[in-house]
């Protein structure tokens, strides 16, 4: 189509109206671009007209068209490439996070719901690995420690002490969390030997501490009795409270709330009482079988006969009954003493091949035994007083 130019005399001015480029992906996938408009305002003879040019529709949309061509391989790429790197970034940071939500939260859920508690233990991962929280920085700095960390006071030359430290090791204060909320069972490869934990918390009345430690299986082949047990967990449960008072500035809890090292030696008191009775009753009937050797080898000139009646006191079997009488009331009002008893006794006993030991021989070799094994051990005990235990009746 043919344009006419203005002629002179007409003014053409253009203003130029930017319009911004706005790409955007419609649902189909195409791509609408809105270009720049050119307003053309012609002012001939001072009138002003601003329709002086209409181009026809196709020629606007060649010219869009072209526009088009032109543009979109330069201004689409680097929105297309920016959309699509956009897309990957989102894409991989919703990767990452979904993948980090399942392994902070999601994967710890689904592994606690399948995890079995541990119910069965080897008796060497029953055992503390570490030791140092069982005892006060003082102790671990005053005394020699063993290969192990333990101070050298926990290793005694004592009876049965190996296997029993071992069954104190297993009075524990608090559960492990891959057991759950029970006990598991300790497994041992001798069969003879039995282990088990038991719970002992840092906080529980006194009594719930004595009776776990009388229960416990400390020193079960001592066959010590109940009886001496309780008192030695009383005791020393007593003396716990009076110094953890002393600790706390005077202050009584009614419940204690232990320390670790307090609660560690309340266990290893009881664990060397009970270890030191175990040691001095079985060097007892040593020594009392030994003596009792002795004794029946050496001792038969020294016999004692029981004593008896004046000879004319003896009853003739022709006197009569009147004599028999006053010599049964004689015989009724003369009591024999202690000593005679005993001695009596021994001489039975000789008569029968037995050999017996009076009361103070037995108190003199416990006194013995008591003291031999304080010096060996290295305590400063005293012997307590055989009048008040049943050692007597032990050997």
């Amino acid at each position: 189509m043919f344009v006419s130019i203005p002629s002179s005399g007409v003014t053409v001015q253009r203003s130029r109206s930017h319009n911004t480029v706005n790409s955007s992906e419609s649902s189909n996938g195409t791509m609408s671009t809105m270009l720049p408009s050119i307003t053309e305002t012609v002012t001939y003879n001072g009138t002003t007209n601003n329709s002086f040019i209409t181009a026809p529709v196709e020629y606007t949309d060649r010219a869009r068209s072209e526009i088009k061509k032109r543009l979109l391989p330069n201004t689409l790429t680097p929105i297309s490439s920016f959309h699509d790197n956009h897309t990957l970034y989102s894409t991989t940071t919703s990767s990452s996070a979904s993948s980090y939500q399942t392994s902070i939260f999601s994967a710890p859920t689904s592994i606690v719901g399948t995890i079995k508690p541990v119910t069965e233990v080897t008796l060497e991962e029953a055992i503390p690995k570490t030791f140092n929280d069982m005892y006060t920085s003082e102790t671990l700095l005053s005394s020699p420690l063993l290969s192990n960390g333990r101070p050298n006071f926990t290793k005694r030359e004592l009876l049965y002490w190996e296997l029993n430290d071992i069954r104190s090791l297993l009075i524990i204060e608090k559960l492990r969390p891959e057991w759950g909320n029970t006990l598991p069972v300790v497994l041992t490869p001798n069969a003879s030997l039995y282990f088990r934990f038991q719970l002992l918390p840092l906080c529980c009345p006194d009594e719930v501490i004595v009776s776990t430690l009388v229960g416990s299986e400390l020193y079960t082949e001592a066959n010590l009795d109940m009886e001496f047990k309780l008192s030695s967990a009383r005791y020393i449960v007593t003396n716990a409270r009076r110094r953890h008072c002393m600790l706390n500035g005077g202050h009584v809890e009614n419940i204690m709330t232990l320390s670790k090292p307090e609660w560690r030696n309340i266990i290893e008191n009881y664990l060397l009482n009970l270890a030191v009775e175990a040691q001095c009753r079985y060097d007892f009937k040593i020594r009392c079988s030994e003596y009792k050797k002795w004794k029946a080898e050496n001792s038969q000139k020294g016999i004692v006969k029981p004593e008896m009646p004046p000879p004319k006191m003896i009853p003739n079997p022709k006197t009569s009954l009147l004599k028999k009488t006053l010599l049964k009331n004689f015989q009724s009002k003369k009591k024999p003493s202690k000593d005679e008893l005993e001695v009596e006794e021994a001489s039975e006993s000789f008569k029968h091949g037995k050999v017996t030991l009076t009361k103070d021989e037995k108190l003199l070799i416990w006194t013995q035994c008591q003291l031999q094994v304080y010096q060996r051990v290295g305590l400063d005990w005293k012997p307590d007083n055989i009048a008040n235990n049943n050692h007597t009746h032990n050997a």
